[in-house]
């Protein structure tokens, strides 16, 4: 388009569907009423279509100023973002960073990578959201979050990312020491077993759940599902319910004390491919960079296969 809108008029029409009326919009933004519909007016001549219907309750989006509104709130969220971003380059500062790890990543590498990270840069803060990468994906798109650590399949909507592979990690089904079911060799000893799953309608733990009966017809027990990993260990350790983890996770000295992996010979969990995404159109800041490349290197020194 050689006439594309204004920026000032993008502004003006978020800050009305914002305010939900023109006169509100005029006063929030100190603008004369008539100036604003004027400016609005302009914007739908260039557009070549009606945006808003007004009327004595406010206005309403038409079907095209629905497409217009999601379109600019991204422009405006955008430039925003470049702003502080441009200005924290001008400061030289790192303000702060915020990104997403699946349970793995915080009972490993983390420590190493945040100490690493600290010691450059004290000032900045640092938010980390821990959860299934199925739940973190909302969260980066919307700018959340600028990164996360977790698995991937194949059919998991993830067009919109860049995904670098990090490792394959071997799973296997998990229960406490003592367990009534620890000799168990086959999934139809463990027909009723009590099952625990981290909470996902996708990735590695959604997949896997076609190897495993949780849902046997002569089971009484109907799993628990929760992506709280403090809730999973406390269920595997305190009422007998079995789940599924990672080898590695098995190998840290607060687990190998008290889990132990079930010596099933009919059951080969496939491996989880854990990998870091960011979104594909939103640059990273270089707080966020400096932390991925900490991510990256403490993955290749880790062993993720050991038992």
């Amino acid at each position: 388009m050689k006439n594309l809108p204004k920026l000032q008029q993008i502004k003006i029409f978020n800050e009305v569907i914002r305010c939900g009326s023109i006169r509100a919009a005029a006063k929030e933004i100190n603008l004369s009423q008539p100036a604003l519909t004027r400016a609005l007016k302009e914007l739908e001549h260039q557009m070549g279509a009606t945006l808003l219907v007004r009327s004595n309750e406010g206005v309403t989006l038409t079907e095209a100023g629905k497409a217009f509104s999601i379109r600019t709130s991204l422009i405006v969220d955008e430039l925003q973002r470049a702003v502080w971003e441009i200005k924290k380059i001008n400061e030289n500062a790192y303000n702060s960073v915020t990104f997403g790890i699946s349970a793995l990543f915080g009972d490993t590498i983390l420590c190493s990578v945040i100490h690493d990270f600290k010691t450059q840069h004290p000032e900045t803060l640092i938010n980390i959201k821990e959860a299934q990468l199925s739940t973190l994906l909302p969260c980066l798109r919307d700018g959340r979050l600028e990164f996360a650590l977790g698995t991937v399949t194949e059919r998991m909507p993830l067009g919109d990312f860049i995904i670098e592979p990090l490792f394959e990690a071997p799973f296997c089904i998990v229960a406490r020491k003592g367990h009534p079911l620890l000799e168990c060799k086959s999934l139809q000893e463990l027909s009723h077993a009590k099952w625990l799953f981290p909470e996902t309608d996708m990735g590695y733990y959604h997949y896997i759940r076609k190897y495993i009966p949780f849902n046997h017809p002569d089971n009484p027990f109907a799993p628990v599902m929760t992506d709280s990993m403090v809730c999973i260990i406390n269920l595997v350790l305190n009422c007998d319910y079995i789940t599924i983890l990672t080898k590695a996770r098995l190998n840290e000295s607060r687990f190998c004390e008290v889990l132990t992996p079930l010596p099933l010979t009919d059951t080969l969990l496939p491996n989880g491919n854990y990998a870091l995404i960011y979104p594909r159109k939103r640059p990273l800041t270089q707080a966020a960079l400096l932390l991925l490349e900490g991510f990256k290197r403490c993955c290749l020194q880790h062993d993720w296969a050991a038992a």
